[in-house]
């Protein structure tokens, strides 16, 4: 991935490290590319650098100076990870008033594994729903949302999908797109409780709080012609 790369841009140096206890593993890997590579068997720079995940991508400018580190799914063909090095490319660090070393910290494992796996796989719907999961537990919201709005894009039958991108926009103070996203998960399963007791809660909120009136839920259940 990064070799194509590497033959556009004769002004970039590339070393590649590899973190591994047994060097000689590492030397099928290595061989043929237009790139040394060295090993890191004692696991230094993973200390250096506060990391414990790879690929980690790290920019010295021509003084040696740090001047960007990206921990975690450093993937030359993520758009983002892209920009990133054109960026830092076009930089003219010589100035002694140059920026300091921004670092982008390590996300959480489960994010980064989705998204170096989404490089491979752009077109799998379960993956961006994963993704979208993830980033919504994380709090992180409008992301959850871009990535739900991903995965119905790509199958729209799929009510989880829906599901997802409604508490993604409820959380956002959207109730009014939360319902319509929910309520296109329950057309795609209508027997599904959970999605219709969502809906419940924001249309009768009296409903459930301060208590739950769970003969209501009863009737309801029959009014909307239920069958589980």
């Amino acid at each position: 991935m990064w070799q194509q790369f590497l033959a556009s841009r004769p002004d970039l140096a590339f070393l590649s490290v590899a973190v591994d206890v047994a060097p000689e593993r590492v030397r099928p890997f290595a061989a043929d590319r237009p790139f040394t590579t060295v090993v890191d068997s004692a696991g230094q720079l993973g200390r250096l650098f506060e990391f414990d995940v790879v690929p980690n991508g790290v920019f010295v400018d021509e003084r040696g100076i740090v001047r960007f580190v990206h921990i975690g799914g450093f993937d030359i063909r993520r758009p983002e990870v892209a920009a990133q090095v054109e960026t830092l490319l076009q930089t003219d660090f010589t100035s002694d008033r140059a920026a300091a070393a921004p670092v982008l910290p390590q996300e959480a494992l489960e994010v980064e594994v989705l998204r170096v796996e989404l490089v491979e796989r752009p077109d799998e719907a379960s993956l961006h729903f994963a993704l979208g999961d993830a980033l919504l537990r994380s709090g992180r919201l409008t992301e959850a949302e871009a990535s739900f709005q991903h995965a119905i894009e790509l199958d729209p039958a799929d009510w989880s999908a829906h599901f997802g991108l409604g508490s993604a926009l409820y959380q956002q103070q959207r109730p009014s797109e939360a319902l319509t996203s929910w309520r296109a998960a329950l057309a795609l399963d209508p027997p599904n409780f959970t999605v219709r007791k969502q809906i419940w809660m924001v249309e009768h909120p009296e409903r459930f709080y301060p208590t739950i009136d769970f003969a209501w839920q009863q009737e309801q259940l029959k009014l909307e012609g239920y069958t589980p």
